[in-house]
């Protein structure tokens, strides 16, 4: 971790526009296409978005590892107002996600980053904020779409994330996806980090 930290603690994040968030993802999402049809690109990567926040109006049945849920998991998220990040590399923009809180939790996803140090950085940076902002934060959540997401589930896990509970689905062109969600609590993570 210590070595991360040495290539990735220059990188610093602040609150951008959406619109900025999702030219940023267009144009690392789909950057053939971004070349050559910006706008083309820009409809997708809004498309994306669109996708995501309708799947937080979902209702879910899910199984978890202690307890069940049944009932819209996330709608509470997606009617809070929501925000974006910005990571930067001086003043090149290298990552954004999603966030927005509820009571003492926060949720944040729809994570793109120029490499997977940037993105555990970016996490880290944005949960630090988050307790100052928010001192009786106790959960982060977050959701892991196989098909979308840039890099595999272990990123989250390694800033704190654990998986309690997964969708088995097919995606719109028929392959498996696997959507995971995702939760870090800050007892569990503050004292794993202080052993």
């Amino acid at each position: 971790m210590n070595n991360l930290k040495a290539k990735t603690s220059h990188l610093k994040v602040k609150e951008i526009l959406q619109q900025q968030a999702l030219v940023y993802i267009a144009e690392n999402k789909f950057p053939d296409l971004f070349n050559s049809d910006k706008e083309k690109a820009i409809y997708g990567t809004i498309e994306l978005w669109q996708n995501f926040r309708v799947f937080m109006q979902d209702g879910f049945h899910l199984k978890g590892n202690e307890k069940d849920f049944k009932g819209k998991y996330l709608e509470g998220y997606y009617k809070n107002p929501k925000w974006w990040i910005g990571c930067y590399d001086g003043n090149k923009l290298v990552g954004t996600e999603y966030f927005t809180f509820r009571s003492n939790r926060m949720f944040s996803g729809f994570l793109f980053a120029d490499s997977v140090e940037i993105a555990k950085e970016m996490s880290s940076q944005l949960y630090e904020q988050a307790k100052i902002t928010l001192p009786k934060l106790d959960t982060v959540e977050s959701l892991h779409f196989t098909n979308v997401d840039q890099y595999d589930i272990s990123y989250r896990e390694d800033v704190g994330y654990r998986a309690w509970a997964w969708l088995d689905e097919k995606d719109v062109r028929g392959d498996d996806c696997r959507i995971s969600f995702l939760k870090k609590v800050r007892a569990e993570w503050e004292e794993q980090n202080n052993d």
